[in-house]
């Protein structure tokens, strides 16, 4: 199983966006494609009222919605989970994108927009990132690709050894 995670010194660098033509690409190819979000400032899928926001209330450990087209689990957590175990998770993917994670996973591609990510990306200094995704050129010991070559993302995606 393939995986990487998509990090960015900034919000609104596109990372999402990149990552959803990335995934539409990968599908096409006839992939399972798994995405994890990192959500460091929390987050709360459950709706006041529902019935699982109203299990979560009574106290359950673990709520499980499931339906015939989607499953998802709500379950609560003494620590956020390694990209690791998370990734456990989704074993049925051919390859896991992560969204975020910049401090605690290998294998990391940088997003990194004039103008809203600083003057110069965060993978110069450090050794586990595997590319740079930009509008602007750097010279850099990893690949770099333009912002908008999303097929030449893929392909080094799907070669690349160490994802």
């Amino acid at each position: 199983m393939k995986t990487v995670s998509f990090v960015a010194a900034a919000s609104n660098s596109g990372k999402t966006t990149l990552i959803e033509k990335i995934v539409a690409r990968l599908k096409t190819k006839g992939l399972r494609v798994a995405v994890v979000k990192h959500a460091s400032a929390g987050f709360d899928l459950d709706k006041p009222g529902k019935d699982s926001w109203r299990f979560s209330q009574a106290g359950a450990d673990a709520v499980i919605l499931v339906s015939p087209e989607r499953l998802a689990l709500i379950k609560t957590i003494e620590r956020e989970p390694t990209p690791e175990e998370i990734n456990r998770l989704a074993l049925d993917a051919d390859i896991i994108i992560h969204e975020g994670f910049k401090k605690t996973i290998k294998n990391k591609i940088e997003v990194f927009r004039q103008g809203i990510s600083g003057k110069q990306p965060i993978c110069q200094n450090d050794s586990s990132f595997i590319a740079l995704v930009s509008d602007k050129p750097f010279t850099l010991p990893i690949p770099r690709f333009d912002i908008n070559d999303v097929d030449g993302i893929t392909s080094f995606l799907l070669t690349h050894p160490e994802t």
